[in-house]
């Protein structure tokens, strides 16, 4: 089998040999594979040559690896970018791992068959393989030897090249590694190929993903990759491979790709990679802006200008926040969105920051009480909320603009706990005092009658806050953790591996004041959403939310969408782009009424709506009752015409 291969890598390469054997007097023809970082690279090579003198142009045919080459053989292209690991998969050499040895050996291989390979562009294009932070895949020791030994069921995503790639691809990784792992999603290479297989990864449908190492995603998203421990992968060093014949008849394409040496850092090709995968720019304006920094952008005004939004630590790493990056990105086509990962996402709001933030109902309001505490995470110290200090939820400073789910509390418990958690001699979690959860667990304690539990919080941030408060109830140091956070979500399941268990909320559905707190709802987790959890469990939840700096009318000067030019980004939102953001994020529920909210967040009734236009039919009866009574009131103030024989 391997000289059947290697035959035919020989044949092809001949071909390659005879191609290059004729004058070249057309221009240069680039071409590229099938995925955008390819785009990018091919621009960078026609737009070298340029300018140095050389016509060249881009043949936008989209190919995988193999179709690349052989359109090269054939002498359909003259040149284009290909990664060194790639070549020696090809040629059935053994994985190299560094880059300048990678790339030797990739030279060694093409030399005997008038191929050359280089210069290093200054980037490797690795094969990653990613996981959910915070997920069981992503646990230490994140390593795919670990995975292996888990035994644990894996559902992979990929691109269609990765799936059939028969030496790096994916069916070889499975047999080096003994994975248990299946083919779930499988993607095209394209920019919405892509934004398909990390929104299944992030929403909990796949376990793992492998993508590039530069893909804009992973750094937006906060993926965490796992460890190739065994070096399955080689290097995939970046460089423009050709036919030794051209360079030696046109010495000056060799010279313009020498200027293009060390040219592209992978930090360089990250930031091409946003304009062109996230932000829509054209490859040809991305890459001449890096050619030359001092061009103006490729639009220019206020749409150029990037928005952010702050979501929770928790939120960062859980399906409904790669929901709403994704609808933003579709809604504003063109915008750069930058996401703040934060404990308290109204912060940055606030201080405009950020445009947006994605939040929980609770986080929508203040407690207001009679000492005086505005915040009440204030109150979240240590120590129980005392009775006579219970106060009623104010609207705090954020409006609501369009849901994007449901968050649920969660109780975690030791297995052997038999009594009621949550009482007044119980020392509960709540991760750390600025976040959703001691927001939330505060307003649960105002407003059930015979809670006063101990709220512990912690100085700790995001994910670690959690575990470490895990590992205290584990101990007996505290007697329960809360958790909020959307159902389903990677962390629950990692603490319930752990050695702890979910018990039930069932006091707020008999004994909570949900008249001054509704949007605190009775809620129940259904039995098998965690593993080992074989019985439904009543908790208490609220509605998740895209949210906006709360504005006061009385200040506001005109209503504008995101791409207003001002101070920061704590501006009013127009009702239209919250009507756009409701249709990239496909929303078909409405808000909870409770929240508090702008008019704008409103949609009128479809039938309204609907009746806003009239049909020609209607429109030209209209227009004729209109003509008949102004015919009716002249005839009324017309005199009458003099008769025959009538005195004056």
């Amino acid at each position: 089998m391997n000289a059947y291969r290697h035959m035919r890598w020989l044949v092809a390469l001949a071909v390659a040999v005879l191609a290059g054997c004729g004058e070249i007097e057309r221009p240069v023809v680039v071409g590229a594979k099938d995925f955008a970082e390819q785009q990018i690279t091919a621009q960078l090579l026609a737009q070298t040559l340029r300018a140095h003198n050389i016509p060249a142009e881009v043949d936008d045919t989209a190919r995988n690896t193999l179709d690349t080459l052989g359109a090269l053989w054939v002498g359909d292209i003259d040149l284009h970018v290909d990664y060194s690991g790639s070549i020696l998969a090809l040629a059935g050499h053994p994985p190299v791992h560094e880059d300048p040895a990678s790339f030797v050996a990739a030279q060694q291989e093409l030399a005997p068959f008038e191929l050359t390979m280089g210069p290093l562009l200054g980037f490797s294009n690795d094969y990653v393989v990613l996981a959910r932070p915070g997920s069981r895949a992503a646990a230490s020791p994140a390593t795919l030897s670990a995975l292996a030994d888990r035994g644990q069921a894996l559902r992979m995503g990929m691109t269609e090249e990765f799936r059939a790639r028969p030496v790096d691809g994916f069916e070889p990784l499975v047999r080096r590694y003994g994975l248990n792992a299946e083919p779930t999603l499988v993607v095209p290479s394209s920019p919405e190929g892509k934004d398909r297989l990390y929104a299944a990864l992030l929403g909990g449908d796949l376990d793992l993903a492998v993508g590039f190492g530069t893909d804009p995603q992973i750094a937006e998203f906060g993926l965490v990759g796992i460890a190739d421990d065994r070096g399955f992968f080689p290097a995939y060093a970046a460089a423009p491979i050709t036919r030794k014949a051209l360079l030696e008849r046109r010495p000056d394409i060799a010279q313009a790709l020498a200027s293009l040496e060390d040219r592209v850092s992978t930090e360089a090709m990250q930031e091409m990679m946003v304009e062109v995968a996230t932000l829509g720019t054209d490859p040809f304006a991305a890459v001449a802006r890096f050619l030359d920094p001092t061009l103006p952008p490729a639009t220019d005004g206020t749409l150029a200008r990037p928005f952010g939004i702050a979501v929770g630590r928790l939120d960062a790493v859980a399906g409904q926040a790669a929901d709403v990056v994704l609808g933003l990105r579709k809604a504003f086509p063109g915008r750069r969105i930058e996401v703040r990962r934060v404990s308290d996402p109204l912060a940055p709001l606030r201080d405009g920051a950020v445009r947006y933030a994605l939040v929980s109902g609770p986080e929508l309001f203040n407690l207001d009480i009679e000492r005086g505490d505005a915040d009440p995470t204030a109150i979240a110290t240590g120590m129980p909320l005392p009775q006579t200090e219970r106060g009623k939820p104010q609207r705090g400073d954020a409006d609501a603009l369009v849901p994007v789910g449901f968050d649920t509390l969660h109780l975690l418990v030791r297995p052997d706990e038999d009594r009621e958690v949550w009482g007044a001699e119980s020392s509960l979690g709540v991760g750390p005092g600025a976040g959703v959860t001691a927001r939330t667990v505060v307003f649960l304690e105002s407003g059930m009658a015979s809670a006063e539990a101990a709220l512990v919080p912690t100085d700790a941030t995001g994910l670690a806050a959690f575990r470490a408060q895990a590992a205290a109830v584990r101990d007996g140091e505290l007697d329960g953790l809360l958790i909020m956070a959307e159902t389903g979500h990677p962390l629950i399941a990692e603490l319930l591996a752990s050695g702890l268990r979910l018990a039930p909320i069932d006091r707020w559905a008999a004994e909570g004041n949900r008249m001054a707190f509704p949007f605190l709802q009775p809620v129940t987790i259904p039995a098998g959403t965690y593993p080992g959890q074989t019985t439904p469990l009543a908790s208490v939840g609220s509605q998740a939310v895209l949210a906006a700096a709360r504005q006061d009318p009385t200040e506001a000067v005109g209503v504008v969408g995101p791409g207003s030019a001002a101070i920061g980004q704590n501006l009013p939102v127009a009702a239209g782009t919250v009507a756009r953001i409701r249709e990239a994020l496909d929303v078909t529920v409405g808000l909870d009424p409770s929240l508090p909210t702008s008019t704008v967040a409103f949609q009128p009734p479809a039938e309204r709506r609907e009746g806003i236009g009239l049909s020609p039919a209607v429109s030209l009866a209209n227009l004729g009752a209109i003509l008949a009574l102004v015919l009716i009131i002249r005839l009324y103030l017309a005199k009458p015409a003099a008769r025959p024989g009538a005195p004056p």
